[in-house]
């Protein structure tokens, strides 16, 4: 996520009459019409305390970042009072512990926080989606985590959150409101827990929805330059939404909203160590991609980026172990099922797609044969181990494989399911089970999901679970892929079409392209790294029509010669016409169908990713 001090008096609380009827739990007061320095200031009335000394906490590790980020480090000037007024001492510890003494005195605090979009984007940077955005008069992402905390012991009661806000903003968020005045919104959730699960953008509105399976499907988009419009992202949405339905049955959640922000290329909140992607909640989920004007290059990454989040409310939403469903925001225990929240969350929206008309078969192996590549740069190790140390080095480091070996798990896993039960039970089936038995609010021991899965379908599975998920074996793909008609080969020949080594990035100081990763000799333009190219076969290029352009430099379809117009610094601009050349070539990780296949394989094959009805 990306990414000023104001002073809010105590007559605020006195007279918002909605606290006064909430006396338990926290009352925080938010005035985004008072802003400065990218700081906004935070008053919360707390509630009583036992203890002689009481920790505020800030989070160190929010749900779905897996790595420490340290709230605490951008909260400044905090302070405690009693009931009259009079400050209580108070001692920082360490990033996110603030101690205070004398707490059953204590009745407000006060301090103001540093939005995270803003800073540098170096290694202890917070990606976007996970962050909070300041923007005085134009727009806020607040994920909670990110402005207050909790004390030690009073995380589950109950919050509620005054908004003083501009007249023309709107609060696009999952949470409870009531809307008492055009600038003010009160927003309500259970314990804190709740209220992380929840962010808010608010921006002038751009909104639109639909409904599906018996749930409200709502979009929220901020566009920096109004390239992408709520409701382009709504019919982006609605076909993934009803492939959704068709695979559940009917949705899990009875609303839904998609938070959107798209900065634009030159933007200067572009992120860099940051990225672009998304952070999954209960019934939201927080975007930041990028203002791609081309609406097919739009709607792919949105797809892509969109079904994996929008999935989780099935994992771990439904199904989620004690450490997830009772989060320890200051000392987290992780679980050890990443395969399954990530992992069977990334298959699951991958098989969505195809089997709901989204994506071809075709598309789906290729994604597959990618999936396996990315994960052979990662030791074979034992999932449920580098899950549940997954804060821990050398593990942090390999975070990202859960989204590819983790999403192999639960293709291999699904095609020895249905296997062993000749087709009448799949992957799907056992989620919805759990769910049933489950649910938002009931929690499984991380100990017993295993056994549980293996009950609820095959001993067999057990054997798959001891050698590939909690063992360390590398996952047999030929012979899984060869269940379902599918032939793979770890290294093969072949022959491609291509001009060489050659590939492109996006200059957004010039707002041009450059050609990246090459050499004269190694390209048939005899382009040097960094030239700016400017036409391909006579047509300019830019970020409308760059991936039409540029795609076949890249992988050329056909042996048809192009034309580039390009210019080495401050030289004259230059033409050359090239022909693509036929390579053999040894590639790794060949995944094809077989076309020896029996009906058998064929049929499972078919079974496994047949079309939604």
């Amino acid at each position: 996520m990306k990414l000023s001090a104001l002073a809010l008096g105590l007559s605020l609380f006195v007279a918002a009459p909605a606290l006064a009827q909430q006396p338990a739990g926290y009352q925080i007061a938010l005035d985004l019409q008072k802003v400065s320095n990218d700081q906004v200031r935070v008053v919360i009335n707390t509630p009583p305390v036992k203890e002689a000394k009481a920790t505020y906490v800030m989070p160190s590790v929010v749900p779905g970042s897996y790595s420490k980020k340290d709230y605490g480090r951008f909260v400044t000037g905090f302070t405690a009072y009693d009931k009259k007024g009079k400050k209580l001492k108070v001692t920082k510890d360490g990033a996110n512990l603030f101690l205070i003494d004398n707490a059953p005195s204590l009745a407000r605090l006060e301090y103001s926080v540093d939005d995270t979009w803003d800073v540098k984007q170096d290694d202890a940077f917070i990606f976007q989606p996970g962050g909070t955005n300041f923007d005085a008069g134009k727009n806020f992402v607040l994920n909670h985590y990110g402005l207050y905390g909790y004390l030690e012991g009073y995380k589950m009661q109950p919050y509620q959150v005054t908004v003083t806000k501009p007249a023309t903003f709107y609060g696009a968020t999952s949470l409870a409101a009531q809307h008492p005045a055009p600038t003010q919104d009160v927003f309500s959730a259970p314990s804190y827990v709740a209220l992380a699960d929840a962010p808010i953008l608010y921006s002038k509105p751009d909104t639109a929805s639909f409904s599906t399976g018996g749930a409200r499907i709502s979009v929220a988009v901020v566009s920096e330059t109004g390239a992408v419009q709520a409701a382009q992202v709504r019919e982006i949405m609605r076909p993934m939404a009803e492939a959704l339905t068709k695979y559940f049955g009917q949705m899990p959640v009875p609303e839904y909203h998609f938070l959107m922000y798209f900065p634009s290329f030159g933007s200067a909140l572009a992120s860099e160590k940051g990225g672009y992607g998304a952070m999954e909640h209960s019934y939201s989920s927080l975007y930041f991609l990028p203002e791609v004007p081309d609406a097919d290059r739009l709607r792919s990454m949105v797809q892509e980026v969109a079904s994996h989040e929008f999935l989780h409310m099935l994992a771990p939403l439904n199904i989620h172990s004690r450490e997830i469903g009772e989060f320890d925001f200051r000392n987290p225990q992780m679980s050890q099922h990443l395969w399954l929240y990530e992992g069977v969350t990334e298959y699951i929206a991958q098989l969505v797609q195809v089997r709901g008309g989204l994506t071809s078969p075709e598309q789906f192996q290729q994604r597959i044969k990618e999936k396996i590549d990315k994960a052979d740069k990662f030791p074979t190790i034992s999932f449920t181990e580098m899950s549940r140390k997954i804060l821990e080095p050398p593990y942090k480091d390999m975070y990202d494989n859960v989204y590819e070996k983790g999403a192999l798990i639960g293709l291999l896993l699904d095609i020895r399911i249905q296997e062993l039960s000749q087709g009448r039970q799949s992957l799907r089936d056992v989620l919805l089970a759990l769910r049933q038995k489950y649910g938002p609010t009931r929690s499984f021991e991380d100990k017993d999901l295993i056994p549980e899965v293996v009950a609820l379908t095959s001993p067999a599975i057990q054997q798959f679970f001891d050698q590939y998920v909690i063992g360390s074996q590398p996952l047999p793909y030929a012979e899984y892929f060869d269940k379902i008609g599918w032939r793979f080969q770890g290294e093969g020949q072949s022959k491609i079409k291509a001009f060489g080594n050659l590939g492109f990035r996006y200059d957004t100081d010039k707002k041009l392209f450059r050609a990246a990763q090459t050499k004269p000799e190694q390209n048939a333009f005899g382009l040097n790294e960094g030239d700016a190219i400017l036409a391909v076969n006579g047509t300019a290029l830019d970020m409308t029509n760059a991936e039409k352009l540029l795609r076949p430099l890249v992988e050329p379809a056909s042996l048809e010669p192009v034309t580039v117009r390009f210019q080495s610094g401050t030289a004259p601009v230059q033409e050359k016409k090239a022909t693509p050349r036929e390579f053999d070539v040894t590639l790794k990780n060949v995944l094809e169908v077989n076309p020896a296949a029996t009906p058998a394989q064929r049929a499972l094959g078919e079974k496994v990713l047949a079309p939604l009805r």
